[in-house]
């Protein structure tokens, strides 16, 4: 087994497409949990977004609680070309095998996150490394600034800008795998 470097960056949706970005974030000291998510146009524009004080919680509830907040805020605005990515493998798994989990703990909110992509007429969720989710990233961690609850945003952050901006110019990340 060895290492190998992935240069990673964010990429623009298709022509006539946006995209949505989502991420959770928990500090393991607190338990604190919140998440974040942005939603861009095929330049790299930025559309509006959201960030989330959850509270206390687990990762997988602040992961799914994003990608719950980030659809909620496309279907108000009506969006209905949507690329949805984030760095949680779980979550992008469990929404593919909604039908098999009806004992899950979280299968309500799950089956919710169902119900909106369903709504957004071509929607597509997938997995990227956090490299290539940078925006999503940093607004997720910033939502232990906030009180709880969700606020939308439809003008991006001062501080954001930076990050946005790398994803406009396509800033490569470093990234090592494993390899076989």
């Amino acid at each position: 087994m060895g290492l190998a470097q992935l240069l990673l960056s964010w990429e623009p949706p298709g022509l006539g497409m946006l995209k949505l970005n989502v991420d959770g974030s928990r500090r393991a000291t607190s338990g604190c949990i919140g998440a974040g998510g942005v939603i861009c146009g095929a330049n790299g524009d930025w559309i509006c977004g959201f960030v989330v004080n959850l509270g206390k919680g687990q990762i997988l509830e602040a992961e799914l609680w994003g990608l719950y907040f980030g659809l909620h805020l496309a279907w108000d605005k009506g969006i209905s070309n949507l690329l949805i990515e984030m760095d949680a493998t779980v979550v992008v798994s469990l929404v593919q095998q909604i039908g098999t989990l009806s004992c899950h703990p979280l299968v309500a909110l799950i089956q919710s996150c169902c119900v909106l992509m369903r709504r957004i007429s071509n929607c597509h969720l997938t997995h990227v490394y956090r490299e290539m989710n940078v925006v999503a990233d940093r607004m997720a961690n910033w939502s232990f600034n906030l009180d709880l609850g969700v606020c939308y945003l439809d003008e991006a952050p001062v501080w954001v800008s930076f990050f946005l901006e790398d994803d406009i110019l396509v800033v490569v990340r470093p990234r090592l795998i494993c390899t076989s």
